[in-house]
């Protein structure tokens, strides 16, 4: 069975995440593997370490236990598995990543009312940038709805066309969520008008590309998701060498704090 990695700290926010998980693998028929990671704590006295260390770890995994149980209880039929480790939070969720044994991550964030500096925010930017499986981020706020309609904002203007295999993967992930794409671009250049844009897969299909006019790359994603039926943002991130990162705006990181709907991460 495929697991869907949810990382926890037991607040409202993470509770939120892993109900809008459950709801996901129930519908794609996953397995939940529910995570907790808590620092070492710093302590001079060798002895009383010992035995703080013991009384962190047992409290958590009653908590990971308590939690699992009422899941269970909320969502008839999900799967779940819970594992308790000591590590620095992203750091150690990046580790678990690297393992290849998830398919996905669902986090959760703020949004626009603040970003936690725990896990639930810097923490989930940091590992959607850099996890080698898509990566669900959900907003305090955010209602569950199946997903059907998945919005994926592109960039024309960096080797799209080159770009085949994430192309394919995007469409991959569509087929198993059973949902319908709809491909955009954001036009910020108000002097240079875009004709009509498609990408043709080898298998002959057409996907179309609808030009959004917006001043920014930001309010012409927030205009499309807004105006059209989405259930879900996809957002492609691709890793810049370090003089591009230098110069780049972090458009990522304002979508992210701004827009309500769940966003999926997906690297190239």
């Amino acid at each position: 069975m495929k697991k869907i990695l949810v990382p926890t700290d037991f607040t409202p926010l993470s509770d939120h995440a892993l109900s809008f998980a459950c709801q996901i693998a129930l519908q794609m028929k996953y397995e939940i593997f529910l995570l907790s990671v808590q620092s070492l704590p710093a302590n001079d006295d060798a002895n009383m370490a010992i035995e703080l260390i013991k009384t962190i770890q047992e409290a958590s995994e009653e908590k990971l236990h308590s939690a699992a149980e009422i899941t269970r209880e909320q969502h008839k039929g999900v799967v779940i598995t819970t594992h308790f480790a000591f590590g620095i939070p992203a750091m150690t969720v990046k580790e678990f990543l690297e393992s290849g044994e998830f398919d996905l991550v669902i986090m959760g964030t703020k949004g626009s009312h603040g970003v936690d500096r725990f896990l639930f925010g810097s923490v989930a930017e940091s590992v959607s940038k850099h996890s080698p499986c898509p990566v669900i981020i959900v907003h305090a706020d955010t209602v569950y709805k199946p997903v059907k309609h998945i919005a994926v904002p592109i960039d024309i203007n960096y080797k799209f066309g080159e770009s085949h295999h994430i192309i394919h993967k995007i469409v991959e992930l569509a087929e198993i969520f059973k949902a319908e794409l709809s491909w955009f671009y954001v036009n910020t250049d108000k002097n240079q008008e875009q004709d009509d844009i498609y990408y043709m897969l080898e298998a002959g299909k057409k996907i179309d590309i609808e030009i959004i006019n917006a001043s920014t790359v930001e309010k012409g994603i927030a205009a499309f998701c807004d105006s059209s039926t989405n259930d879900l943002l996809l957002i492609i991130k691709r890793d810049y060498g370090l003089v591009e990162q230098l110069f780049q705006r972090n458009i990522f990181a304002e979508i992210l704090q701004k827009q309500s709907l769940p966003i999926m991460v997906v690297h190239y």
